[in-house]
């Protein structure tokens, strides 16, 4: 009677110790299943995350170089109104207003008339004043008897091109000179003091 109690105790015994550690493999399982799903579940959303931040930053950086050079391209070609003295208006380039806010004086008044002309635009303003700019010289004034022999073509006067910068007065004190793409146009006395003055055109 003794060795069937013990006996069954130790069958009790071994069912129970049997259903812990079967308990103990099932929650392990559980906990392994949960640690790789709840892993592989943070993995995948880490490089999804990481994907669409690294997308987004591309598609901003193209967004926004397509945006600068597309500014770029619009301000080279921008243009500008301009107002005429008797009201009018004409589109120019901006650096046709850029030379006229540097050079013109408000002596002159307001401009009277604008052409584009080989390549480049002169602003006119009374008395033989000149706005002129051209995108590969840029601007410069021009004025008085330079001008009109610039204007007019006195001997070849135009082919030396845009101005490039104002005109200077010659260091012996003869007259005036002001240099041009392709040369120069000197307006001086040739000789004595009471010489009469005339232009003088120097291509390069």
């Amino acid at each position: 009677m003794l060795n069937r109690k013990i006996v069954a105790s130790a069958a009790a015994v071994a069912l129970a110790t049997g259903l812990v550690a079967c308990s103990n493999d099932e929650q392990a399982a559980v906990v392994s299943e949960t640690a790789t799903a709840t892993n592989t579940n943070t993995a995948t959303e880490t490089v999804a995350a990481e994907t669409e931040t690294a997308s987004s930053t591309a598609t901003e950086t193209v967004t926004s170089s397509a945006k600068e050079s597309g500014a770029a391209a619009a301000g080279a070609d921008a243009t500008q109104e301009l107002t005429l003295a008797d009201g009018k208006t004409a589109l120019v380039p901006q650096g046709v207003l850029d030379t006229m806010d540097e050079y013109a004086e408000p002596t002159w008044g307001e401009p009277t008339a604008v052409e584009e002309i080989d390549g480049g635009w002169i602003v006119t303003y009374d008395n033989e004043h000149y706005i002129t700019w051209k995108e590969s010289t840029g601007g410069s004034p021009i004025w008085g008897a330079i001008a009109d022999s610039w204007l007019n073509d006195v001997r070849g006067a135009r082919t030396v091109g845009f101005p490039l910068m104002p005109e200077t007065p010659n260091t012996d004190g003869s007259g005036w000179n002001q240099e041009f793409e392709n040369g120069t146009i000197d307006w001086s006395r040739d000789g004595s003091a009471d010489a009469p003055f005339k232009a003088t055109v120097n291509t390069k």
